[in-house]
């Protein structure tokens, strides 16, 4: 039986929609159910960080009209800056490159995920836009 919940502000769950009320409605009062936990993927925080690096790429290359190698320039080098790369190394010639990670949602865990986006907002606020106006620090801010 799956059921979707809702937890409330007081700390209850509550059944989400009409089907998992009527779901919920076969259980008995006063027992004792085990349930797993599965937090659903919010697949438009991810849309949202893609149109944060293209902001950061039209604040750093000052330019309204950013083509898609200057944004994934700029991802690149935030995800480098958060922490969020992999460094790779030649034995033979001494040749070391880093290269970042993948944000897909299939190669990581939620705890990661949030962990990674806040570390991607320090780094362009640390790198991008150090020395930005308080217009640009608002519109920054109303991204999240």
């Amino acid at each position: 039986m799956d059921i979707n919940l809702i937890k409330t502000a007081n700390g209850k769950f509550w059944p989400a929609d009409e089907q998992s009320l009527d779901e919920s409605k076969s259980l008995k009062v006063g027992e004792v159910y085990t349930c797993s936990i599965k937090l659903n993927q919010n697949y438009k925080l991810l849309q949202k960080i893609h149109v944060f690096f293209k902001y950061c790429a039209q604040h750093y290359f000052g330019d309204q009209d950013v083509d898609k190698h200057q944004i994934k320039y700029t991802k690149n080098n935030l995800l480098i800056a958060a922490g969020y790369c992999r460094t790779l190394a030649d034995p033979r010639t001494g040749y070391i490159e880093v290269t970042a990670k993948s944000i897909s949602y299939a190669k990581m865990k939620e705890e990661e995920r949030r962990e990674c986006y806040k570390k991607i907002v320090t780094a362009a606020c640390n790198n991008v836009f150090h020395t930005a106006d308080e217009e640009t620090w608002e519109k920054l801010m109303s991204f999240f």
